[in-house]
């Protein structure tokens, strides 16, 4: 294994935070006002579904992350979906400036382009019920009902009330239809709740 392809999840955290604060401190002596935590969730799933070389990315690996494990996990604000890509971009453009994108990467000038071109099929995935794990579902109704997330008991009461439902009711607040097929449940494994992403609007290079 290399420096960036932690074998465990203790090496996970050391790289990620380590790769954060590097990414923070190129930011700052850029001149752009960016969240150093921005790609965190990003480099999560890189490792957890992907190949696990976080700083190995190819256009196949943007689409697997933006197009499924985002529509699928994580939770984002309608007005906030534009920093998501933005961000993604501006890590890829740090990993390029640094000498930090590995060598099997696709260019960066590529990837940079490919989000860009994604951005309309994101936001369309995004939007879409039938793409949204059970987790996402869930935790997004608990956030919408002002229940705490590290109340256990108000969570087991939210499931409870949602598996009482009729079975025709439950597809429907899923998106699915008598007709659908049920999409594949891959992104979320049982009790993980999807990682809720909040940015303010960030400023590019001055």
């Amino acid at each position: 294994m290399g420096e960036f392809e932690p074998e465990d999840m203790e090496g996970l955290e050391t790289v990620t935070v380590a790769l954060k604060e590097r990414f923070g401190t190129w930011a700052a002596e850029n001149g752009l006002e960016e969240d150093p935590a921005a790609p965190e969730t990003a480099l999560r799933y890189k490792w957890a579904y992907l190949d696990g070389h976080l700083t190995r990315w190819t256009c196949d690996d943007l689409d697997e992350i933006y197009l499924e494990l985002y529509p699928a996990k994580v939770i984002v604000d309608e007005d906030e979906l534009d920093y998501v890509l933005k961000a993604a971009r501006t890590f890829i453009e740090f990993l390029a400036d640094t000498g930090l994108l590995d060598d099997e990467s696709d260019p960066a000038d590529v990837l940079m382009e490919h989000l860009t071109l994604i951005d309309r099929e994101f936001r369309a995935n995004m939007a879409d019920p039938r793409r949204q794990s059970f987790g996402k579902y869930l935790w997004s109704q608990a956030l919408a009902e002002g229940v705490a997330l590290d109340d256990q008991d108000a969570v087991d009461a939210l499931i409870a009330r949602f598996n009482a439902r009729p079975r025709a009711e439950r597809d429907a607040a899923l998106g699915y239809s008598q007709s659908q097929r049920r999409p594949r449940e891959r992104f979320t494994p049982p009790g993980t709740p999807p990682r809720a992403h909040s940015a303010k609007r960030r400023k590019r290079r001055r």
